[in-house]
Protein backbone atom coordinates (compact mmCIF):
# COMPACT_ATOMS: atom_id res chain seq x y z
CA UNK A 1 0.00 0.00 0.00
CA UNK A 2 1.39 3.85 -0.91
CA UNK A 3 2.05 5.44 2.04
CA UNK A 4 -0.20 8.43 2.38
CA UNK A 5 -0.12 10.74 -0.66
CA UNK A 6 4.24 10.69 -0.62
CA UNK A 7 5.82 9.48 -3.51
CA UNK A 8 7.26 6.35 -1.31
CA UNK A 9 5.93 2.23 -0.78
CA UNK A 10 6.87 1.43 2.65
CA UNK A 11 8.27 -2.03 2.94
CA UNK A 12 8.49 -4.53 5.70
CA UNK A 13 11.27 -7.25 7.08
CA UNK A 14 13.21 -6.75 3.78
CA UNK A 15 17.29 -6.51 4.31
CA UNK A 16 20.86 -5.73 2.33
CA UNK A 17 24.57 -5.97 2.97
CA UNK A 18 26.80 -3.46 0.81
CA UNK A 19 29.17 -5.66 -2.07
CA UNK A 20 30.91 -2.61 -2.98
CA UNK A 21 33.34 -0.29 -1.98
CA UNK A 22 31.00 2.54 -0.98
CA UNK A 23 27.30 2.58 -1.36
CA UNK A 24 26.30 6.25 -1.32
CA UNK A 25 23.15 7.21 0.77
CA UNK A 26 20.94 10.41 -0.32
CA UNK A 27 18.59 12.30 1.25
CA UNK A 28 15.80 12.49 -1.51
CA UNK A 29 15.75 9.59 -4.13
CA UNK A 30 17.91 11.35 -7.18
CA UNK A 31 21.48 11.69 -7.51
CA UNK A 32 21.76 15.47 -7.37
CA UNK A 33 20.32 15.43 -3.84
CA UNK A 34 22.33 16.09 -0.66
CA UNK A 35 24.39 12.72 0.85
CA UNK A 36 23.19 11.43 3.68
CA UNK A 37 25.92 8.89 4.84
CA UNK A 38 28.14 6.10 2.90
CA UNK A 39 28.27 2.24 3.55
CA UNK A 40 31.17 0.46 3.49
CA UNK A 41 31.21 -3.56 2.03
CA UNK A 42 30.10 -5.54 4.23
CA UNK A 43 27.91 -3.43 6.04
CA UNK A 44 24.03 -4.62 6.16
CA UNK A 45 20.80 -2.03 6.46
CA UNK A 46 17.38 -2.85 6.37
CA UNK A 47 14.94 -1.78 3.67
CA UNK A 48 12.22 0.43 4.56
CA UNK A 49 11.15 1.97 1.41
CA UNK A 50 11.26 2.23 -2.47
CA UNK A 51 9.59 4.41 -4.98
CA UNK A 52 6.54 4.06 -7.49
CA UNK A 53 8.80 3.38 -10.37
CA UNK A 54 11.15 0.62 -7.91
CA UNK A 55 14.13 2.94 -8.91
CA UNK A 56 14.85 3.62 -5.68
CA UNK A 57 14.79 2.06 -2.16
CA UNK A 58 14.48 3.51 1.21
CA UNK A 59 17.58 1.97 3.91
CA UNK A 60 18.29 2.45 7.63
CA UNK A 61 21.90 1.85 8.87
CA UNK A 62 20.91 0.22 12.44
CA UNK A 63 24.46 0.69 13.66
CA UNK A 64 24.27 4.26 13.19
CA UNK A 65 21.14 5.16 13.05
CA UNK A 66 20.90 7.09 9.79
CA UNK A 67 19.06 6.10 6.47
CA UNK A 68 18.18 7.41 3.04
CA UNK A 69 17.90 6.96 -0.57
CA UNK A 70 20.12 4.56 -2.34
CA UNK A 71 19.80 3.73 -6.15
CA UNK A 72 17.86 0.34 -6.66
CA UNK A 73 21.25 -0.88 -8.63
CA UNK A 74 23.08 -0.85 -5.67
CA UNK A 75 20.98 -2.90 -3.65
CA UNK A 76 21.62 -6.37 -2.65
CA UNK A 77 19.09 -8.09 -0.96
CA UNK A 78 19.69 -11.01 1.94
CA UNK A 79 17.56 -13.16 4.22
CA UNK A 80 16.25 -11.80 7.57
CA UNK A 81 18.53 -14.97 8.70
CA UNK A 82 21.49 -13.73 7.00
CA UNK A 83 20.66 -10.31 8.54
CA UNK A 84 20.96 -11.28 11.94
CA UNK A 85 23.73 -13.67 11.68
CA UNK A 86 25.86 -10.72 9.89
CA UNK A 87 25.29 -8.41 12.68
CA UNK A 88 24.78 -10.98 15.76
CA UNK A 89 28.20 -13.05 14.63
CA UNK A 90 31.63 -11.85 14.86
CA UNK A 91 33.31 -10.20 11.99
CA UNK A 92 36.57 -8.40 10.81
CA UNK A 93 37.10 -5.48 10.79
CA UNK A 94 39.08 -3.56 7.93
CA UNK A 95 42.15 -1.65 9.53
CA UNK A 96 43.94 -1.08 6.16
CA UNK A 97 44.11 2.68 4.83
CA UNK A 98 43.37 0.90 1.37
CA UNK A 99 42.64 -3.04 0.94
CA UNK A 100 42.03 -5.21 -1.80
CA UNK A 101 40.19 -8.34 -2.15
CA UNK A 102 39.21 -10.89 -4.98
CA UNK A 103 35.40 -11.60 -4.67
CA UNK A 104 33.45 -13.17 -7.02
CA UNK A 105 35.66 -12.62 -9.95
CA UNK A 106 36.02 -8.87 -9.09
CA UNK A 107 39.29 -6.92 -7.68
CA UNK A 108 37.60 -4.60 -4.44
CA UNK A 109 39.35 -1.82 -2.65
CA UNK A 110 38.18 -1.76 0.58
CA UNK A 111 38.41 1.27 2.80
CA UNK A 112 38.91 0.94 6.75
CA UNK A 113 35.78 0.29 8.54
CA UNK A 114 34.76 -2.29 5.95
CA UNK A 115 33.51 -5.57 7.26
CA UNK A 116 34.50 -9.27 6.58
CA UNK A 117 32.21 -12.13 7.48
CA UNK A 118 34.20 -15.23 7.68
CA UNK A 119 31.47 -17.73 8.23
CA UNK A 120 30.77 -20.75 6.07
CA UNK A 121 27.25 -20.11 6.28
CA UNK A 122 27.24 -16.54 5.39
CA UNK A 123 26.80 -15.43 2.05
CA UNK A 124 30.64 -13.93 2.20
CA UNK A 125 32.60 -17.30 2.07
CA UNK A 126 36.54 -16.70 2.66
CA UNK A 127 37.31 -19.85 2.07
CA UNK A 128 35.63 -19.33 -1.60
CA UNK A 129 37.21 -15.45 -1.96
CA UNK A 130 40.88 -15.10 -1.42
CA UNK A 131 43.35 -13.22 -2.64
CA UNK A 132 42.58 -10.20 0.44
CA UNK A 133 45.12 -7.94 0.91
CA UNK A 134 45.96 -5.64 4.08
CA UNK A 135 45.06 -5.92 7.68
CA UNK A 136 42.26 -6.31 10.04
CA UNK A 137 41.49 -6.57 13.38
CA UNK A 138 38.07 -8.78 15.28
CA UNK A 139 35.28 -6.72 16.04
CA UNK A 140 33.97 -8.48 19.08
CA UNK A 141 37.99 -7.54 20.46
CA UNK A 142 37.32 -4.05 21.95
CA UNK A 143 40.21 -2.18 21.17
CA UNK A 144 42.63 -0.91 23.97
CA UNK A 145 43.38 3.25 24.63
CA UNK A 146 46.53 2.47 22.34
CA UNK A 147 45.18 0.69 19.35
CA UNK A 148 42.39 3.04 19.56
CA UNK A 149 44.79 5.99 18.64
CA UNK A 150 46.14 4.53 16.14
CA UNK A 151 43.17 3.52 14.10
CA UNK A 152 42.17 6.94 14.17
CA UNK A 153 45.30 8.60 13.17
CA UNK A 154 45.25 6.26 10.11
CA UNK A 155 42.46 9.07 9.07
CA UNK A 156 44.97 11.86 9.56
CA UNK A 157 44.44 14.23 6.49
CA UNK A 158 41.14 12.83 5.28
CA UNK A 159 39.55 16.03 3.41
CA UNK A 160 35.95 17.06 4.63
CA UNK A 161 33.06 15.64 2.85
CA UNK A 162 28.99 16.34 3.49
CA UNK A 163 27.88 13.36 4.46
CA UNK A 164 31.36 11.25 3.40
CA UNK A 165 32.38 8.14 5.44
CA UNK A 166 35.74 7.31 4.16
CA UNK A 167 39.00 8.08 3.91
CA UNK A 168 38.66 10.23 1.11
CA UNK A 169 36.07 12.67 2.41
CA UNK A 170 34.63 12.62 5.74
CA UNK A 171 31.63 14.42 7.46
CA UNK A 172 32.56 15.58 11.10
CA UNK A 173 29.98 14.22 12.37
CA UNK A 174 30.39 10.43 10.92
CA UNK A 175 34.49 10.41 11.79
CA UNK A 176 34.65 10.11 15.44
CA UNK A 177 31.51 6.89 15.28
CA UNK A 178 33.27 4.98 12.48
CA UNK A 179 36.57 5.36 14.02
CA UNK A 180 35.40 3.76 17.52
CA UNK A 181 33.23 1.12 15.64
CA UNK A 182 36.12 -0.31 14.22
CA UNK A 183 37.46 -0.37 17.76
CA UNK A 184 34.74 -2.42 19.34
CA UNK A 185 32.25 0.13 20.12
CA UNK A 186 28.51 1.50 19.60
CA UNK A 187 28.45 5.16 18.83
CA UNK A 188 25.24 5.81 16.98
CA UNK A 189 25.71 8.76 14.44
CA UNK A 190 24.35 12.57 16.13
CA UNK A 191 24.61 10.40 19.62
CA UNK A 192 26.49 12.00 22.59
CA UNK A 193 29.21 9.41 23.28
CA UNK A 194 29.48 6.76 26.40
CA UNK A 195 29.39 8.91 29.95
CA UNK A 196 30.15 12.20 31.28
CA UNK A 197 33.62 13.01 32.85
CA UNK A 198 35.32 15.44 34.79
CA UNK A 199 38.30 17.38 33.18
CA UNK A 200 40.88 16.21 35.54
CA UNK A 201 39.37 12.44 34.43
CA UNK A 202 40.29 12.60 30.72
CA UNK A 203 42.82 10.09 29.56
CA UNK A 204 44.22 9.53 25.88
CA UNK A 205 40.90 7.95 23.66
CA UNK A 206 37.98 10.15 25.47
CA UNK A 207 36.20 12.40 23.62
CA UNK A 208 35.82 16.15 23.96
CA UNK A 209 32.25 17.82 23.20
CA UNK A 210 31.66 21.56 22.32
CA UNK A 211 27.80 22.28 21.97
CA UNK A 212 26.43 25.23 20.18
CA UNK A 213 23.01 25.77 21.34
CA UNK A 214 22.65 28.76 18.75
CA UNK A 215 23.27 26.65 15.60
CA UNK A 216 22.20 23.63 16.60
CA UNK A 217 25.77 22.24 16.29
CA UNK A 218 28.18 19.73 17.84
CA UNK A 219 31.66 19.45 17.50
CA UNK A 220 33.79 16.82 18.69
CA UNK A 221 37.28 16.02 19.25
CA UNK A 222 39.56 12.91 20.63
CA UNK A 223 41.92 13.77 22.95
CA UNK A 224 45.66 12.23 22.22
CA UNK A 225 46.99 13.26 25.19
CA UNK A 226 49.71 15.57 26.56
CA UNK A 227 47.42 18.42 25.66
CA UNK A 228 46.84 17.43 21.61
CA UNK A 229 43.54 16.37 20.38
CA UNK A 230 42.63 15.12 17.10
CA UNK A 231 39.84 16.85 15.28
CA UNK A 232 38.16 17.92 11.98
CA UNK A 233 38.64 21.24 10.35
CA UNK A 234 38.48 21.15 6.46
CA UNK A 235 40.29 17.70 7.10
CA UNK A 236 41.34 15.90 10.15
CA UNK A 237 44.42 17.08 11.86
CA UNK A 238 45.34 16.85 15.41
CA UNK A 239 47.04 20.08 17.03
CA UNK A 240 47.05 21.39 20.86
CA UNK A 241 44.32 21.93 22.97
CA UNK A 242 44.35 25.49 22.61
CA UNK A 243 44.33 25.13 18.58
CA UNK A 244 41.22 23.28 18.79
CA UNK A 245 39.23 25.79 21.26
CA UNK A 246 40.23 28.54 18.93
CA UNK A 247 38.89 26.98 16.25
CA UNK A 248 35.57 26.61 18.25
CA UNK A 249 35.61 30.19 19.09
CA UNK A 250 36.35 31.08 15.29
CA UNK A 251 33.43 29.15 14.07
CA UNK A 252 30.60 29.76 17.01
CA UNK A 253 28.62 32.92 17.81
CA UNK A 254 28.80 32.30 21.52
CA UNK A 255 31.37 30.78 24.05
CA UNK A 256 30.96 27.08 23.89
CA UNK A 257 30.94 24.81 26.79
CA UNK A 258 33.37 21.70 26.15
CA UNK A 259 32.35 18.85 28.09
CA UNK A 260 34.28 15.23 28.76
CA UNK A 261 33.18 11.68 27.71
CA UNK A 262 34.10 8.31 28.29
CA UNK A 263 33.04 5.00 25.64
CA UNK A 264 36.35 3.11 26.08
CA UNK A 265 35.93 0.94 29.41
Amino acid sequence: MRKGSSKEWPLIDAYGIVRQTVLPVYLRPKTDSALVTQLLFGECYLITGLTPDRDWFKVFHEDTQTGGWVWAKSIKEVTAEAYDNFLNQDFQVVTSPIAAIDYQGTHLYLLPGSRLHFSERELFNWQDHLGFTGTYRPHALKASREELLELALRFLHAPFQGGGRSIFGMDALHVFPLIFAMAGYAWPTGKLPGRPIEPEEVAPGDILVGRDEVQDHTYFALYLGAEQVFWMDHRMQSGDLDDWEEFLSENTPIEVEISMHRLLN
